[in-house]
């Protein structure tokens, strides 16, 4: 059953990826035309701002929507990072909503400083958000080695694991052992589970940095119109709005992600637990390791190739 379902799985994303170039170029055509649609409701606002306020937040979030849909680095982020690491659902929604809506956050902050502090031009807003476009892409490459260093730290334990397993007879000592806590009731040492919450926590903090201090385009264009229309209380409005309209996508593609990571997980836990070696497991090991660091090469590549873009105007499939 396990198999077939796999078979369907393949099927499905040979499809899907034979249908993404047509899907991209659609969403764009919808984009655009989004676009044009709330410029529109903006100016109609400043005559009714409650009928047009409302229109204007309803398109908001389908624009997020499909923004998401479109060219875009989060999605690359969000699902090599889940696909790659150990990662509950709720955990892996989360990073998708916070780094959705840090991205408007961040629009909104750079617009209101340069236009309100510094009475900044477009030319100059847009310059600045290149700025930011660029240390995003930094982190991405940052992210993607700090995940390479833990899969090879993970090489190293699964080998000397083995080396241990392979050693013939083992030496039993009376030891004293005192655990993480003592008789106070309070804990001196670091406990294992800590130690890899707080790896977790750095790589979740990673995640979101580097997908959200890249500004989204379409919230600083949107702040820019209800700037020039004077109802710039409206575009931060619209710009949150269309934040989750991007969470919404993004956490259903990581959901697709996560669903997709653990069949595939059961199916080779049944498959190792048939077998009942050291050797299957060691191997499930190391399996694991190698898919970790494949992310980190495929985010450590997408940073680079994000960071020459912002220069030549290169890879406009990844920007937005």
């Amino acid at each position: 059953m396990l198999s077939l379902l796999m078979v369907a799985m393949l099927i499905g994303g040979y499809q899907l990826w034979l249908a993404w170039p047509s899907m991209v170029l659609k969403s764009i055509e919808w984009q655009r035309t989004v676009n044009n649609q709330l410029a529109d409701l903006l100016y109609d606002a400043k005559e009714s701002p409650l009928v047009s306020g409302g229109y204007l937040a309803g398109f908001s979030f389908l624009y997020g929507v499909l923004h998401a849909l479109g060219p875009g680095h989060g999605k690359v982020i969000v699902t090599t990072y889940l696909a790659t690491q150990p990662t509950k659902v709720k955990t892996g929604l989360m990073l998708t909503l916070v780094s959705a809506v840090c991205q408007a956050l961040v629009a909104v902050a750079l617009v209101s400083v340069l236009l309100w502090g510094f009475n900044a031009s477009m030319r100059e807003v847009s310059s600045q958000a290149v700025t930011f476009m660029t240390i995003s892409s930094a982190l991405v490459s940052v992210l993607g080695a700090m995940i390479c260093w833990r899969a090879f730290k993970g090489f190293r334990r699964s080998a000397a694991k083995s080396n241990q397993a392979s050693c013939g007879h083992a030496h039993h000592h009376h030891e004293h052992h005192h655990g993480t806590e003592c008789g106070c009731g309070h804990r001196h040492i670091a406990s294992p589970e800590d130690v890899d919450n707080a790896k977790s926590l750095r790589e979740y903090v990673g995640v979101i940095m580097s997908i959200g201090l890249r500004p989204c385009t379409g919230a600083i264009m949107v702040l820019l119109f209800a700037n020039m229309v004077g109802l710039y209380w409206m575009g931060i409005v619209s710009a949150l709005v269309m934040s989750l309209g991007t969470a919404l996508t993004t956490s259903a593609l990581a959901l697709l992600t996560l669903s997709g990571k653990r069949i595939v997980y059961r199916y080779l836990q049944k498959g190792s637990s048939q077998q009942r070696s050291a050797g299957s497991r060691s191997i499930l090991r190391w399996a694991g390791y190698s898919l970790q660091l494949l992310g980190g090469v495929i985010l450590v590549l997408l940073g680079i190739l994000l960071a020459s873009g912002q220069s030549t105007g290169l890879s406009p499939v990844l920007l937005g």
